[in-house]
This record gives structure tokens, C-alpha cells and sequence, in this order.
């Protein structure tokens, strides 16, 4: 069975999502196909941009109250309400966020090197020691890890931490490749897809 075959786009926005679809599975085929770890990295960044796009289309649909189920005065709160819905539906959609933000607006997701190991954690992450207490980030074999003692807090604004190449899922507690990433994010993108169509 085809894409085509599987969901008819009926409207724009669907269409539009298709094509972001398409794009998305195209760079992750590409990827595949590279010998080289940097130009293999390339692809699965790029399939990551629209990855995401797909998301942001399906929230907008929400926002402009195109979708029945969603429709609110508050047009954040509809946006709110079917990302809550959506989000589940996804794998990964959290860390695919992350991914995209960090690349596109913070500090660029580097391939990894051949020569050496190299972990990233970005942020903004501020922390706060307070009460005799301290506050510590660690880097531990399972991921990052925050320390706090006393009164100590810490306040996160969708950190990265990236291993080697392997992005930390905060979910899961895992360190995960973006071909896995990608690839169960893209495999339930139909099933969203169906379901968006029939909230029109």
C-alpha cells in the first residue's frame, strides 16, 4: 500500500502535512543510504525539520479551530487541548521538539566525531543552590542527572543532552539514535493523520 493509498489529503493543510510526511521519509530514506557518518547525520537532522513540521500544521488546524472536537473562543487553549491529545499519539514528540528548537535556535546539533566521544547538554538550565543546599548537574552513564539538597531548585527550559550522537528522552530515561527517533515517530504519523481528518 502506498502513502497515497493510505490517507487522500482533502483539504490544504492536509496536503500540506502529506508533503511534509513525504519529505520527512525521504531524507530518512536518504540517511539510510550513506556511508558517511556525517552526511547520514545531515539527512536525519533534516528529516527532523519536517518531522516537526508535520506537528506544528496539526496544531495550527487546532489554533485556526478547523478541527470539531477542538473548537474553543480560546484559541491557545484548542491548540493546548489537541496537542494534549496528540502528543501521546507520537513517539518521541517531546524530543523531536527539543531536537528542532536546539538546531534551529540555540546551538546547532553537531554530527558526532569518528575520533572521540563527545557529550552536549543544552540548555537554558539554571541552578539555583538556596538553604545551605547545592545544586550540581551530572553526567552519569544513564544521562544527565540533576543534584539538589536544602532548598535548592532548578529551572529547565527544554534541555538537550546529546551523547555520541544519541539524544536523551527524558520519558523513557533512554539514549536513543535519531534513526530510532525518527522512525517511530513516522510510523504513527498515518494513524494521526486519519485522526485529524475526521475531526474536520
Amino acid at each position: 500500500m502506498t502513502t497515497d493509498e493510505r490517507f487522500s489529503p482533502t483539504t490544504p493543510r492536509i496536503q500540506g502535512i502529506h508533503e511534509q510526511y513525504y519529505r520527512s521519509r525521504r531524507f530518512l530514506q536518504r540517511a539510510h543510504r550513506c556511508k558517511k557518518a556525517r552526511s547520514r547525520f545531515t539527512n536525519l537532522i533534516a528529516a527532523v525539520y519536517f518531522a516537526r513540521a508535520i506537528v506544528e500544521l496539526m496544531l495550527e488546524a487546532a489554533e485556526k479551530q478547523e478541527l470539531r472536537l477542538f473548537r474553543d473562543k480560546d484559541v491557545q487553549g484548542s491548540r493546548k487541548k489537541f496537542e494534549e491529545k496528540l502528543a501521546p499519539t507520537l513517539p518521541h514528540y517531546y524530543l523531536i521538539e527539543k531536537i528542532r528548537i536546539h538546531d534551529f535556535h540555540r546551538f546547532g546539533c553537531i554530527p558526532p566525531s569518528p575520533k572521540r566521544r563527545e557529550i552536549f547538554f543544552g540548555g537554558p538550565t539554571k541552578l539555583i543552590a538556596k538553604g545551605g543546599g547545592a545544586a550540581a548537574l551530572r553526567v552519569t552513564p544513564k544521562g544527565p542527572e540533576i543534584v539538589l539538597t536544602g532548598n535548592s531548585h532548578v529551572k529547565e527550559q527544554r534541555p538537550l543532552y546529546m551523547d555520541d550522537g544519541r539524544f536523551f528522552e527524558e520519558g523513557s530515561k533512554k539514549l536513543l539514535s535519531l534513526e530510532e527517533i525518527l522512525e517511530d515517530f513516522l510510523d504513527a504519523v498515518p494513524s494521526a493523520i486519519a485522526s485529524l481528518r475526521g475531526n474536520y
